[in-house]
């Protein structure tokens, strides 16, 4: 079955092999129907301006069962052992490997695959099943009503967790894998939730994480995206925050073909809090769009948003960053910015900041931007002691992530960002730091003198 062919009896029959109840066949038809309803986008659509969403290959056949799980050594997971309080797979259409430690247990947590947490933990998935992430958009329907795998991620109200939640979402084979995530942190809970993107193939990703936190929880969200070159990535990751809940959320892309994702966050909830941090490496032919919106729905709400990229080869990444506040949302506080580093001459990146600000009661809403190349002062400085000039560069450029991985502060997760960036810096091409336009307008001068 391919994704263009899908119809209702397939997606009743996919509730019926994976045994779900009827209220979630219900769901998944209801989705289908506002799927059938909408067209695939095309590059007249504003929000696919910057990405061809011919990119995504839609034709290719809906991935059934598991392939041969590798073993993963890229990637924050690996790196955290046996320190977590539970794991799950989500490999290819199946979910596998799933475990809880015996405090985790003990407290109630859930790691389930999406079918049986539909019976086992019912109110729970049907209260938030879709309902962060719904059906606007061509790929969230589709995904609501044929997503497989499913996974279900649960902590209890109160519970307090010193290790996190590791999720691996991981492809092995060609086709197109429908994953989604379920996140809830019940009120007055604390989590972290890890969530590692990796694997290879001729294989188009369309995937759905949203996350629920209730009143006055705190969760901290990860997702890094290691895919192979062969890799297409359509995801939606939004997260809505209740009254006085704490989130800090980090999207880390490093891989994959091309890599389209939605960091969206809904502060729905008076005294809701959200850090939002982002580091993206381009190089190759990769092509890497972020395109988040900050939804301040209520009173008192206060977000801050800062993401740093590097571009080398002939690598294009885009940035569009949105605030958007309501009305009624009085006294709020906001800020984003974006930051891009340009490593060689072929690579391109666009920052789009975009404040809609509809409230005259904001205590501060701003925005900050640039594109540009390594400092040549600081480079010169670091040469001039002796430093070699390709690794004073990479000096720079881990400084230059260094605003958002030293904030990130989370168990295993800065040390491996940056030794993966590391490893895509000295596999790249020959670094540059001049702008070859104004060497050649120099040298010209220089030339037009003699």
């Amino acid at each position: 079955m391919k994704v263009m062919e899908l119809t209702e009896q397939d997606v009743v029959a996919l509730a019926a092999q994976r045994g779900e109840p009827a209220w979630l066949r219900d769901r998944r038809q209801e989705a289908f129907k506002a799927f059938s309803d909408l067209a695939w986008p095309t590059r007249r659509d504003e929000e696919w301006r910057y990405t061809d969403p011919g990119r995504f290959d839609v034709g290719r056949p809906v991935v059934d069962g598991a392939g041969e799980a590798s073993e993963v050594r890229r990637g924050i997971v690996p790196g955290l052992g046996d320190e977590v309080a539970g794991s799950a797979r989500l490999l290819d259409a199946t979910v596998a490997d799933v475990q809880l430690s015996d405090a985790a247990a003990e407290a109630g947590v859930v790691l389930a695959d999406m079918a049986s947490a539909a019976i086992s933990h019912e109110a729970v998935v049907r209260e938030h099943l879709g309902t962060v992430v719904g059906t606007g958009a061509k790929h969230d329907a589709l995904n609501l009503a044929a997503h497989a795998p499913g996974l279900l991620v649960y902590v209890p109200p109160e519970t307090v967790l010193d290790q996190p939640l590791a999720v691996t979402v991981q492809v092995s084979r060609p086709g197109t894998v429908l994953p989604r995530v379920l996140v809830v942190v019940d009120r007055h809970a604390r989590a972290n939730v890890y969530i590692d993107h990796v694997g290879d193939g001729d294989t188009t990703v369309v995937e759905v994480v949203e996350v629920v936190l209730g009143d006055g929880a705190s969760a901290a969200i990860v997702s890094t995206q290691d895919w192979g070159d062969g890799v297409d990535h359509v995801g939606s990751h939004r997260v809505t925050v209740g009254r006085d809940a704490e989130l800090r959320h980090l999207e880390a892309t490093l891989g994959g073909r091309t890599v389209y994702l939605r960091p969206d966050c809904g502060l729905d909830h008076p005294g809701g809090q959200a850090e939002l941090y982002g580091v993206y490496f381009g190089s190759g032919e990769q092509q890497i769009e972020h395109r988040s919106l900050i939804h301040h729905n209520a009173s008192k709400t206060s977000s801050e948003s800062v993401y740093k990229g590097a571009l080398q080869g002939r690598s294009h990444a885009t940035w569009f960053g949105n605030i958007r506040i309501e009305p009624h949302a009085k006294a709020t506080s906001s800020d984003e910015t974006n930051r891009n580093l340009i490593l060689t001459d072929g690579a391109h990146a666009d920052s789009i900041p975009f404040l809609e600000i509809q409230c005259s009661d904001v205590i501060r809403c701003g925005h900050h931007s640039s594109v540009g190349q390594v400092d040549e002062l600081q480079l010169f400085y670091l040469t001039s002691r002796g430093i070699p000039r390709d690794e004073a560069v990479r000096m720079l450029v881990f400084g230059f992530f260094a605003e958002v991985t030293d904030r990130i502060d989370l168990p295993g997760v800065t040390d491996t960002l940056l030794a993966e960036i590391e490893d895509e810096i000295r596999s790249g091409e020959l670094l540059t730091t001049a702008d070859p336009r104004r060497t050649r307008r120099r040298e010209q001068r220089q030339e037009a003198s003699a």
